[in-house]
């Protein structure tokens, strides 16, 4: 809802006439209002006032959104909150419920007081709807893409981007909206103020609604108006499955060493790992669980202490590189799946622990923690396997081009999942988010065996679909 601004509105005056923009949209799913649309954004001198008028203003909208039965995004006002003013964004629900809040980080300084008597906001935030999951911006945001391709690595299918972009810089609003939606292949809704303000800007209007493929599918010009379109939010993942740039991104570490990972439908999954916890002697048959014990103490190594084991290693032994270094001849990998714990999902890779069977005969917990754990760069969302868990396959390969696998079974040998991740919390306790269990392992036939390259592969015949990860194992003492 492109609005005109009106600095010298009053807090009733600025609530009624959003009321009667916003009822009028009675078939609306999502709408959304422009940036401090009261009292104005070039109003400086009222922010400090305006602030304490937020919380009315707040209110009402969310009795709106409630009464619509749609999810409300408030634009950006300005919040008093830790004794600092914030632009601020509101999302509500359907019910009324505050979905998200948004706090702009991004803070304009060109011809503007918004850095001198704002805080930026800290946090990138990115809300669940009935409509899909939504990242939320502020107007100058547009310009740092690096925020807008972190709401996609935390799971955006759309943004939502509030402002108040002034008429000297329309081609830049132009082309950044569709920059943001063209390179993360999502949907963003931007509404924007029209018209001059009572400062002599004017805002150019254009709000439009840019599609996955970074075209415009609803605008807006240069006066107040509404415009409305439908759209499938389904269409992302379509966009993502057909054209896979996200999953083609080279440069995916930061400087927090998080794993950026990609899901199904090809986008980002950032992932911060915060411990790493080896399973052992996880099959489901206890029998073979104890002939496997036998066998490896025939070979030297110590029975575990405990049915499961765990060994708990450092976290920064997670890799999806494709080359490992050691420092034995006597290092081989074997395949696992890995889950990977999320505060809202539990993601699935294919693992191989690789390890220095030499010192495992000698130190089991030195030998876990010498060599990288590999993963696969791809991730299943496990809800989307569960049904059909047991029905998967894994499989190793050393030479990975052998065409006779080293490892192979159905996952319906080890533990299930969730019963690792009870297991785990049972003994490890904590909060579990940012934990990485490896699920132990299945036998291989022919035992150890070492060579230069190893893959790992989990199949799921339902879908369809195949996670992979192979690596080239390196000797850095071969030529010692």
């Amino acid at each position: 809802m492109q609005l005109a601004p009106r600095d010298s509105y009053s807090t009733a005056e600025s609530i009624q006439r959003v009321r009667d923009s916003v009822m009028s949209a009675e078939d609306a799913d999502l709408i959304v209002l422009p940036e401090i649309w009261h009292p104005g954004y070039f109003s400086f001198d009222r922010y400090a006032e305006a602030a304490e008028d937020t919380p009315a203003i707040w209110g009402a909208l969310a009795e709106m959104s409630a009464t619509l039965g749609a999810c409300v995004h408030a634009g950006s006002l300005v919040e008093a909150a830790n004794d600092h003013l914030y632009n601020t964004s509101v999302l509500f629900g359907p019910d009324g419920e505050v979905l998200a809040q948004y706090r702009k980080m991004h803070l304009f300084g060109f011809n503007s007081r918004e850095q001198q008597l704002l805080a930026p906001g800290d946090d990138v935030v990115v809300a669940d709807t009935p409509l899909g999951r939504l990242g939320l911006a502020v107007c100058y945001d547009l310009r740092f893409p690096e925020l807008f391709r972190r709401m996609t690595e935390l799971g955006a299918i759309g943004f939502v981007v509030a402002s108040a972009w002034p008429h000297p810089r329309v081609e830049a609003w132009s082309t950044l909206l569709r920059a943001r939606a063209l390179e993360n292949q999502a949907f963003l809704f931007a509404c924007n103020g029209a018209g001059p303000t009572d400062s002599g800007s004017v805002l150019c209007g254009r709000s439009a609604v840019i599609d996955p493929w970074g075209v415009p599918i609803a605008a807006l010009g240069d006066d107040p108006g509404v415009s409305s379109v439908t759209v499938d939010l389904a269409d992302v993942h379509a966009s993502r499955e057909r054209f896979p740039a996200l999953a083609d991104r080279r440069l995916l570490g930061d400087p927090d060493e998080d794993l950026v990972l990609r899901g199904d439908d090809g986008a980002a999954v950032r992932f911060s790992a915060k411990r790493l916890i080896l399973a052992g002697y996880t099959a489901r048959d206890t029998d073979a669980v104890a002939a496997y014990i036998e066998k490896l103490e025939d070979e030297g190594i110590a029975p575990p202490s405990e049915v499961p084991s765990y060994f708990v290693v450092g976290a920064d032994r997670l890799t999806t590189e494709s080359r490992l270094e050691v420092t034995t001849p006597s290092s081989c990998g074997e395949v696992e799946f890995a889950l990977l714990i999320d505060n809202d999902e539990v993601w699935v890779a294919v693992a191989s622990d690789h390890t220095d069977r030499a010192l495992e005969a000698i130190d089991i917990v030195a030998s876990k923690q010498s060599c990288a754990k590999v993963l696969s760069a791809e991730v299943w969302c496990l809800d989307d396997i569960e049904d059909h868990w047991d029905e998967l396959v894994f499989e190793a390969r050393t030479p990975a081009d052998d065409s006779q696998p080293y490892q192979s079974s159905s996952v319906s040998a080890l533990r299930h999942p969730r019963q690792l991740i009870e297991l785990v919390s049972e003994r490890f306790g904590g909060d579990m988010a940012g934990t990485v269990i490896l699920s132990g392992t299945v036998p291989a036939p022919g035992g150890f065996a070492y060579h230069d390259s190893f893959e790992v592969e989990l199949r799921d015949p339902v879908r369809g679909r195949s996670l992979r990860a192979a690596y080239r194992v390196i000797d850095l003492t071969a030529d010692q």
